[in-house]
């Protein structure tokens, strides 16, 4: 059977689960086990299927990454070579969810670090038609929002959006990638939706008047003034690049080179210590897991429970 796939990438907070419920209306399935809506951060739901969201992590935690490290940019030829014992999970997890579905969709922003993986999975799937759609929103209103959830600090959030949306952009390049601004998406949901449905090839049919989770309501966050500094500056440029009809790609190559020279300036002293801190992150989440899973955890979890509720009562 042929299929064709959608993968939405971008930077967490971008509006991918926005994208990825209009995608669900227009007949695009995006996956079994998808997580539930969260009152404050995701109302209406994130389309993440709960699979694709744990293998990504242990993907991440092979490269000593997370999806909130402000220096992990893109997976290089050396961590694709850590990442090949994974291959067979990222198989079956494609194989359990969409195997029968003649158009499915894939939503998690660490896809977006993670795309040469990605890419090779489904290349290797001689049936399989993939294209890409590349979210885009105002850094400085994904900074609002990280803010707030995780209080991020302006910094961290601009890395964090410049890695994801240049991982994003460079690494599709040589796919079928369509590029959709968060506000054009909550102003015209419908023209968006024939616009995927055309540069996607998708033979759905839906009623564009009937689209109706996309609406303006949606936007939580409004651009507040920011210091200006070097990152502002690239950041602002970088998004001003990529909303324009045609993307001047020059620009975006030396708004990267620049960034490229930002994050060398960076002292070593503290790469060093992130690394080793993110290292040491990963161990004791594995070792925890590991406990959690154990036969004595489970035979002890009981009791835990009775002494947590004693302890309240305190």
């Amino acid at each position: 059977m042929k299929q064709k796939a959608i993968l939405v990438i971008g930077m967490h907070r971008s509006g991918t689960s926005a994208l990825s419920g209009l995608l669900d209306e227009m007949g695009v399935f995006m996956g079994k086990s998808l997580f539930s809506a969260q009152k404050g951060v995701n109302e209406k739901g994130f389309f993440e299927n709960s699979a694709l969201v744990s293998l990504n992590e242990k993907l991440l935690d092979a490269t000593r990454w997370s999806w909130d490290d402000p220096l992990a940019e893109c997976i290089d030829a050396h961590g694709m070579r850590s990442l090949v014992n994974f291959e067979y999970e990222a198989n079956d997890v494609l194989h359990r969810d969409y195997e029968n579905r003649e158009c499915w969709g894939m939503k998690n922003p660490r896809t977006t670090l993670l795309l040469p993986f990605w890419k090779k999975i489904v290349a290797a799937k001689p049936n399989l038609e993939t294209s890409y759609i590349l979210m885009v929103r105002s850094p400085f209103e994904v900074f609002g929002s990280l803010n707030k959830r995780d209080g991020f600090s302006l910094e961290k959030s601009l890395m964090l959006w410049m890695n994801y949306t240049l991982s994003g952009y460079f690494n599709t390049l040589d796919q079928k990638c369509q590029i959709v601004a968060y506000d054009r998406l909550l102003e015209e949901p419908s023209k968006v939706a024939v616009e995927i449905a055309s540069n996607a090839g998708l033979q759905v049919d839906f009623d564009e008047s009937a689209l109706s989770f996309v609406d303006k309501k949606l936007r939580n966050q409004n651009i507040a003034e920011v210091p200006s500094s070097h990152l502002v500056t690239l950041a602002t440029s970088l998004y001003h690049a990529l909303v324009k009809e045609v993307v001047p790609h020059d620009d975006v190559i030396e708004i990267n080179n620049q960034y490229q020279l930002f994050l060398q300036s960076l002292s070593e002293v503290l790469k060093e210590h992130l690394s080793t801190v993110k290292q040491d992150e990963v161990y004791y989440r594995q070792l925890f897991l590991s406990a959690y899973k154990s036969y004595w955890w489970k035979l002890s979890w009981p009791m835990k429970k009775i002494e947590h509720i004693l302890r309240g009562k305190a």
